[in-house]
């Protein structure tokens, strides 16, 4: 059940614009960032793949530019199963032009 409430926020975090007021009254919008279709997939495939864990956290890492039609989007996710906390590394390689999905890596951490 937490799982599910912490999954829905990263969603709406992720996924809606965000808007504030500023001290002069004025509304200042801000939309989603570019690599949030990226974390959405991360989150979505790191759950199917650790059905029993919670993510509790996740950073985005950037884009490397590995040629002029493809870069990769690394994020580290951070999940919990019973007691135990560990880092999952997603790794997406895409097509740039097309905004395609080619390649999705996950790495477990090491623990500390």
């Amino acid at each position: 059940m937490l799982r599910h409430i912490v999954m829905k926020a990263v969603f709406v975090l992720l996924s809606l614009a965000h808007s504030e007021v500023t001290s002069s009254g004025e509304t200042a919008i801000y939309s989603e960032p570019a690599y949030a279709k990226w974390g959405r997939i991360a989150i979505e495939e790191t759950s199917k793949t650790y059905r029993d864990a919670s993510i509790i956290d996740y950073k985005y890492e950037g884009r490397k530019v590995l040629s002029d039609e493809q870069a990769e989007e690394s994020f580290v996710l951070w999940l919990r199963k019973d007691a135990r906390e560990f880092g999952v590394r997603v790794r997406m390689t895409i097509q740039i032009g097309s905004d395609e999905l080619l390649q999705l890596k996950l790495v477990e951490l090491p623990s500390n």
